[in-house]
């Protein structure tokens, strides 16, 4: 059984502080939890969100630079729209209660254990929940019981990196506060992942992804198979449409509480 410590929401965010389900069809946890129990894993959280919302709100742009980190572009009318849908969906995600937000990534699972790509994959990448995002520590149970070889991201320089994680107590805070694996810890070799499980703030029927605006998942995921992408995400996150940019990357399928969302059409590429 997973420590119930680890399923508090962090109060923390995916950027720097210092840095100001149940039909297929086609489409085309809360910051007031209970304490942690590890004070080591809370050490660096910030108090609240505000400070992540300041670190996107400027970060997200059309451009990137030499080293791949997003450019901002004041005034860019995408930018802005992009920004505007991440602080009202954050907003509402937070608003959320820890006993919804539960009981919505519950039946999450069970849509994602339904889906043949789950089913028929040997490694998967998860992600460490935080802010209210979808809880994937159930999945990373459900993954270790059917002897699924899990990874979780760490962060080196502008890149994350997947390492192999048996057991969620591994994990410890990292340079955003975000519980990593050890460096030691056994990397995905080239082409491992069978199906890479995506955060996101929003996501659109098409697949187009906002994320907190740094482009580590994009990075990531260019090399990812676009039907290994399965955004995990609560069904008031996929709107019909999001502003993107070539350089965003798509995620393949999205599942919610209410259903998988084929993001591909008829290509299935």
């Amino acid at each position: 059984m997973i420590s119930s410590h680890y399923r508090g929401n962090l109060m923390n965010s995916r950027e720097p502080r210092k840095e100001k389900q149940k039909n297929s069809s086609d489409c085309s946890n809360h910051p007031e939890t209970a304490k942690a129990k590890n004070p080591s894993l809370l050490k660096k959280v910030p108090k609240t969100l505000s400070d992540q919302e300041e670190a996107t709100s400027e970060t997200d742009s059309g451009s990137t630079s030499a080293n791949g980190s997003r450019q901002t572009s004041p005034g860019n009318p995408i930018l802005e729209e992009k920004n505007k849908l991440r602080r009202d969906l954050l907003k509402k995600r937070r608003d959320l209660s820890p006993s919804v937000s539960q009981e919505k990534s519950s039946l999450i699972l069970k849509v994602l254990l339904s889906e043949k790509a789950f089913i028929d994959a040997s490694s998967v990448a998860l992600y460490f929940p935080v802010n209210g995002e979808v809880d994937t520590l159930e999945i990373f149970k459900k993954c270790i019981d059917l002897e699924k070889k899990v990874f979780f991201p760490k962060t080196r320089g502008s890149d994350l990196v997947f390492l192999r994680t048996k057991n969620v107590k591994e994990l410890t805070p990292g340079a955003f506060a975000i519980p990593e694996p050890p460096e030691d810890a056994e990397p995905a070799r080239s082409n491992e992942l069978d199906l890479v499980l995506v955060p996101g703030v929003v996501f659109d029927l098409s697949g187009n992804r906002i994320g907190y605006g740094k482009g580590f998942y994009d990075r990531f995921l260019k090399d990812i198979p676009r039907r290994a992408r399965f955004g995990l995400a609560y069904r008031f996150q996929v709107l019909k449409s999001v502003p993107s940019h070539e350089t965003d990357a798509k995620a393949g399928r999205i599942i919610t509480e209410d259903e998988a969302i084929n993001c591909l059409g008829e290509k299935g590429d």
